[in-house]
C-alpha cells in the first residue's frame, strides 16, 4: 500500500522527532515507515476511503516537520494519532452537507416538512447560541458552525486551549439546557 523502506532502524520515536527538527530528512521516512500504515488505518476508521485516508497521510507527513516545529512532542505516537484523528474529523465538519431551504416543485410534501423542520430546529439552535455569554458563543460559532481546531480557536481567542475546551464544554451543556427549556 505505501512504500517503505524496509531498514531497520534502532532510535526512539524521541530521538527521531529531535532529528527531524534538526532538519535530518531521513528522519521523516523513519516515522514514516513506522507509522504510515497506522495512519492510513486512523484514516479508515473515520473516513471509510482508502484514496482519501492514504492522501491524509501523504499530507500530514508532508506538513509534519513545521508541525513539530509548532508543537513540543513528549510522546509521539498518542499525538500523531490524535492529529491524524483530527484532520480526519475537520475534513468531515468540512464535508457535512448543509440544507438549503429550497422550494423545489419536484419535492414532495414529506421532503418540505422535512427541510421546514430541519430549518425551525437551526433557527432555534442560533437563537439559544445567541443566548449564551460572549465567549461561549464565540468558541461554539468558531469550533462547531466555521470548523476550526482547538489550537485555532484558541488562537483567534487569544486564550489557553484549556480555557476553549471549557467554554465549548459549558456552551455545549448550556445549548442543550437551554433547548430543553424551551422545548417545553
Amino acid at each position: 500500500m505505501f512504500l517503505r523502506r524496509r531498514a531497520i532502524v534502532t532510535r526512539t520515536d524521541e530521538d527521531l522527532v529531535r532529528l527531524l527538527r534538526e532538519g535530518h530528512r531521513s528522519a521523516l521516512g523513519d516515522l514514516w515507515d513506522r507509522y504510515s500504515e497506522l495512519l492510513y488505518g486512523v484514516g479508515m476508521k473515520y473516513l471509510r476511503d482508502p484514496e482519501r485516508s492514504k492522501d491524509e497521510v501523504v499530507e500530514l507527513f508532508a506538513g509534519l516537520k513545521e508541525l513539530m516545529m509548532k508543537h513540543e512532542v513528549e510522546r509521539f505516537r498518542p499525538w500523531i494519532h490524535t492529529v491524524m484523528r483530527n484532520r480526519c474529523l475537520q475534513l468531515l465538519r468540512r464535508e457535512r452537507p448543509t440544507t438549503a431551504f429550497v422550494d423545489d416543485p419536484g419535492a414532495d410534501a414529506a421532503d418540505l416538512e422535512e427541510k421546514a423542520l430541519h430549518e425551525a430546529t437551526l433557527q432555534r439552535l442560533e437563537h439559544a447560541i445567541a443566548s449564551l455569554n460572549e465567549e461561549q458563543q464565540r468558541c461554539i460559532r468558531l469550533f462547531h458552525l466555521e470548523g476550526h481546531s482547538y489550537a485555532q480557536v484558541a488562537a483567534i481567542c487569544g486564550s489557553p486551549i484549556e480555557q476553549v475546551r471549557s467554554h465549548l464544554q459549558n456552551g455545549r451543556r448550556n445549548l442543550r439546557l437551554i433547548l430543553q427549556r424551551d422545548a417545553s
